[in-house]
């Protein structure tokens, strides 16, 4: 008769017992192996498989993530998965999850959502790009961003109306989800979906036709207008949610990033373009002996600053040394076409104020029509650089960067700085050369110009302050938000802005309109004129109201 002496009461097991046990232990590798033999597989295996499709896109399909908003708790499993898959910054993330709230007091509703790149149908990423960095698979529909071709100019991020993709300081790019397409071609799911406890997220095929049918009724409430870049993201429910819902973050405003490269590159570009404008007008306006004398000063001046201004944008990229790459986005992008306006501006300013003082070309810079050219060659190119970088941020359907908001704002400083310019630099070669200051019409271009910068100006500040009247609007719109941050968070800005323009473009050139020019108040009227307007602009990048999609409570 055989005994048990490990069940025995007092008695201890031998070390052969244990041992004998411990090769009865299966390794986690072997024991999926043997349960896949016997069909009893793990509860986790499903994410193996039945949370993508079956089969690829046809003719006419593309992946697309299928969110149910019923299954969403919030947890950020997906935010995680994400992020350790994909090896992100710190502070990177290419999935959130935010939270919408509604209804009523004796109702509530409070539903969470999670949110990556919706792989649209019509990308405005794609579209904005000037190096063509992004790249939709005609397949799979899958938008992917070329990380080897992006030059860090961060254009898509104001793009895109979701806030997907994100700028990695670290790496000089921008970078974006790519629905972990690496594992669907290998036939498992993207790494949000495996995570996600609920099964609130899986991979489906959806119709590109009905997307474009069914996009604002498909798609999620208080989200932005899916008219404009058609998302493929499914979110379904089951509930009937109500109209009133807000994202979490709606009431919570706060400064955008002022970017001041590109500060100083639009209102430099604008001063250069603006004196090239007003010096061509009066050069048909007054005798052509003055205007001689005057004219390739301040050309020379003003072709300095817009070079610097050029140059300044270089600085805002991430790798400035692949900028030469920026015209290849020139059929989609506005902002390739502004680089190629701009580029050349710079060009024919350079001959046209050359043209005026290298005695090589004096020979045929006497030749009236061909300088003539040359100057409305440059004015030309000036005024549509100018006008491409109107339509770059209209482009981005932020309402405080629509056209009538920026285009006077963008004309505004080409001819008041223009005009504070051409003062600054008459006067200074009036001192110089006493023959100018004598001559009599010297004064009236003085005093044209004066009149101009004052009237400029006015109109300018005016239609500034038109922006606090959105302040009396019942509901909470966009413009009104950027009131509020003008005069809550970035009051001392709005104040020393009013201050300087209204000082340097309209208080200083009245007075020198009733008195002889006076070199300091000269002075005065292009450092005032100039702080002004690069104080505009800080409030033009700063006080604008992005797009997104809703985000947390704590963001």
């Amino acid at each position: 008769m055989s005994t048990d002496l490990s069940a025995q009461p007092g008695l201890h097991r031998a070390l052969i017992d244990d041992l004998l046990s411990e090769q009865q232990l299966l390794t986690p590798v072997g024991q999926f192996s043997r349960k896949r033999e016997h069909h009893d597989l793990p509860a986790q295996a499903k994410y193996y498989r039945d949370l993508i499709p079956l089969s690829s896109p046809q003719t006419g399909e593309q992946y697309a993530f299928a969110v149910d908003l019923d299954a969403c708790t919030g947890c950020k499993a997906c935010v995680t998965a994400c992020h350790n898959l994909n090896g992100l910054d710190e502070e990177e993330t290419w999935r959130d999850v935010g939270v919408l709230f509604g209804g009523t007091i004796a109702e509530p509703v409070q539903q969470t959502v999670t949110t990556a790149c919706h792989h649209c149908l019509d990308p405005a990423c794609l579209n904005g790009c000037p190096v063509e960095a992004y790249h939709k698979d005609p397949v799979t529909g899958i938008v992917r961003h070329l990380d080897d071709q992006c030059i860090g100019c961060q254009y898509c991020i104001w793009k895109c109306p979701y806030d997907v993709p994100k700028y990695s300081k670290k790496r000089g790019i921008v970078r974006k989800c790519d629905m972990c397409s690496s594992r669907l071609a290998a036939g498992e799911a993207p790494a949000c979906v495996q995570a996600c406890p609920s099964e609130a997220i899986r991979i489906t095929l959806v119709d590109k036709k009905r997307v474009k049918l069914e996009s604002k009724s498909r798609f999620l409430p208080a989200a932005p207008d899916p008219d404009y870049t058609l998302p493929a993201t499914q979110y379904r429910t089951n509930q009937s949610l109500p109209g009133n819902l807000r994202p979490a973050d709606f009431f919570k405003i706060k400064p955008e990033h002022c970017h001041p490269p590109l500060l100083v590159m639009l209102v430099l570009t604008q001063l250069s373009v603006g004196t090239f404008c007003i010096s061509m007008i009066l050069q048909a306006l007054f005798p052509a002996e003055l205007m001689h004398a005057l004219t390739p000063f301040h050309l020379l001046v003003a072709f300095l600053l817009g070079w610097l201004a050029l140059a300044a944008s270089i600085l805002h990229l991430g790798r400035p040394l692949y900028a030469w790459r920026a015209f290849i986005g020139l059929k989609k992008s506005w902002l390739s076409r502004e680089i190629v306006g701009f580029g050349l501006f710079a060009g024919l300013a350079l001959v046209y104020a050359a043209s005026f003082g290298l005695p090589a070309l004096r020979g045929v810079a006497n030749i009236p029509l061909f300088q003539t050219a040359l100057g409305f060659g440059a004015t030309a190119t000036g005024l549509a650089g100018v006008f491409c970088s109107i339509m770059i941020y209209r482009d981005t359907r932020r309402t405080f960067w629509r056209t009538s908001q920026t285009a006077p704002k963008f004309f505004g400083t080409a001819l008041s700085l223009g005009s504070a310019t051409l003062i600054a630099a008459m006067t200074a070669q009036s001192l110089v050369g006493p023959a100018i200051a004598a001559h009599p019409a010297f004064h009236r271009v003085i005093h044209l110009l004066c009149g101009v910068l004052a009237v400029t100006m006015t109109v300018k500040l005016l239609w500034e302050l038109a922006v606090f009247l959105h302040l009396s609007e019942p509901g909470w719109t966009s413009m009104k938000r950027t009131a509020l941050l003008m005069s809550r968070a970035l009051k001392r800005v709005t104040i020393a802005r009013f201050i300087c323009g209204a000082l340097g473009g309209v208080v200083l050139p009245v007075l020198l309109l009733f008195r002889s020019t006076v070199p300091v108040g000269v002075v005065g009227i292009l450092v005032f004129s100039l702080l002004g307007e690069l104080l505009e602009r800080y409030l033009f990048f700063t006080a604008v109201i992005p797009l997104k999609m809703p985000g947390g409570i704590a963001s």
